[in-house]
């Protein structure tokens, strides 16, 4: 296990997980902002250096306080042979088994090998998989292999008109996780919140304020450079406030280099309309959640 420090080692690990794109894409973008000053204060763990198999990005030991907390316990995971991956992954020092926790991936292939750590380690998992949407600019600078020659970038223009004058582009602030919270399908709970409240401090945040100065949608981003999180309150809906909003957060995003993709449930049609209507790119691997906990 080798524990990659350094800002030219990180580069390198950068450069690499690139190659392998869309498949190390959960990964990919969370070294890449690791490299952007590492707001999250994570750390690249790897088998073996340069010619790594597999490699975890995991919170530091001290931040992981909390043995229920999964929104912190939380690892990436690519492996270039996820048949090779289970020793390396079974490792305490790796991935803590003995607290919730839960590991992303953009393969697929690391079930059985979840799932068999899962029984070894004396646990339950539970997996969730959604669809996978590279935003087209992000398309366009890491992987022109997945762009449709016929697709055309979205004219902002058309999006202008959503943009309704009662409502004020800004940004959230640290009070409006509770808000952020209460709609977000994987939230609802302290611990949730707080990791929400993390992400409005670090990160770019989008929203639309109502005539009483309080969000009526939003958009974030999370530790790994996902699009995350997003919402309208119940009033406000089937107006494109979203489709707006995603359009302006691309937009500020693709400014400072950020590469941009989100995941999208199998049974939420309205959000898969809108990525096709964002012409973001359905890659072929899917978005992975695995939820540990120990028994």
């Amino acid at each position: 296990m080798f524990p990659l420090q350094g800002a030219q080692v990180l580069q390198m690990l950068e450069k690499s997980l690139r190659k392998s794109l869309p498949t190390s894409l959960k990964v990919y973008g969370t070294v890449f902002h690791m490299n952007q000053g590492n707001p999250f204060k994570l750390q690249a763990l790897v088998d073996r250096w340069p010619d790594f198999n597999t490699v975890v990005i995991r919170p530091q030991e001290q931040e992981m306080t909390d043995d229920l907390d999964h929104y912190t316990n939380t690892y990436q995971v690519y492996s270039k042979d996820p048949k090779k991956c289970q020793e390396f992954l079974g490792l305490p020092e790796v991935i803590n088994w003995k607290q919730h926790l839960q590991i992303q991936s953009s393969q697929s292939s690391l079930d059985d090998v979840i799932k068999n750590l899962a029984a070894i380690k004396l646990g339950k998992v539970k997996r969730t998989q959604c669809f996978l949407y590279m935003v087209s600019e992000t398309a366009k600078k890491l992987a022109t292999s997945l762009l449709d020659a016929k697709n055309v970038s979205p004219n902002g223009d058309k999006y202008k008109s959503i943009h309704q004058k009662v409502l004020k582009l800004s940004s959230l602030d640290p009070t409006h996780a509770a808000l952020v919270n209460k709609f977000w399908h994987f939230g609802g709970n302290e611990r949730s919140q707080r990791f929400i409240e993390r992400c409005i401090r670090t990160f770019p945040t989008f929203c639309l304020l109502g005539p009483e100065g309080t969000p009526v949608s939003w958009a974030l981003m999370d530790q790994t450079g996902e699009l995350r999180m997003a919402g309208t309150i119940p009033e406000y809906r089937a107006q494109g406030l979203i489709t707006y909003l995603i359009y302006v957060q691309v937009q500020a995003l693709d400014k400072l280099g950020f590469p941009m993709y989100s995941h999208v449930d199998r049974a939420n049609h309205i959000m898969q309309k809108l990525n096709f209507k964002l012409q973001n790119i359905s890659v072929s691997c899917d978005w992975n959640q695995w939820n540990f906990v120990p028994l």
